[in-house]
């Protein structure tokens, strides 16, 4: 992690967006973003970490999308929208662990995950189709179906 907070601090890297919560740089025709102690090059998984610091009018969400979407892992996506470090390390509304149910997270909202974000012009797109799509409700239900809560 250390490694990529200096190359994300380098010469090397155009800064793409920056304000006190989220630093976006680009590398190689990559971006990596800093939002607040998380450190990812994965689009889907920043939007997700940027849900919960920004409003819906903020400047961020019409940063225009002009990144690989190859680089797209759902599995991080998935672990945010389902609650993050917080749920997952307390298990509060699950009574599986994280690493016992992702592949059915996966399996279930992956492809969704990679057409949104191929499918958006900018991360305020990406943000209202995980509203519409991926919201709470929709993975509790699936997760309930699972029996991954009560």
């Amino acid at each position: 992690m250390k490694k990529r907070k200096l190359l994300i601090d380098s010469e090397i890297s155009e800064s793409i967006f920056k304000d006190e919560k989220t630093k976006i740089n680009k590398i190689d025709g990559e971006w990596y973003f800093e939002i607040g102690r998380e450190v990812t090059s994965d689009l889907a998984e920043a939007v997700t970490l940027m849900m919960r610091l920004y409003d819906s009018k903020d400047e961020i969400w019409n940063l225009e999308i002009k990144t690989k979407s190859e680089s797209i892992t759902p599995e991080k996506c998935l672990f945010w929208l389902t609650g993050g470090k917080n749920e997952w390390s307390s298990c509060e509304n699950y009574i599986i662990n994280w690493s016992k149910c992702h592949l059915d997270f996966q399996e279930e909202f992956g492809i969704l995950i990679i057409n949104i974000v191929k499918r958006s012009k900018n991360l305020g797109d990406i943000r209202k189709h995980f509203l519409k799509y991926l919201n709470l409700a929709i993975l509790y239900d699936f997760a309930l179906s699972k029996g991954f809560i009560n």
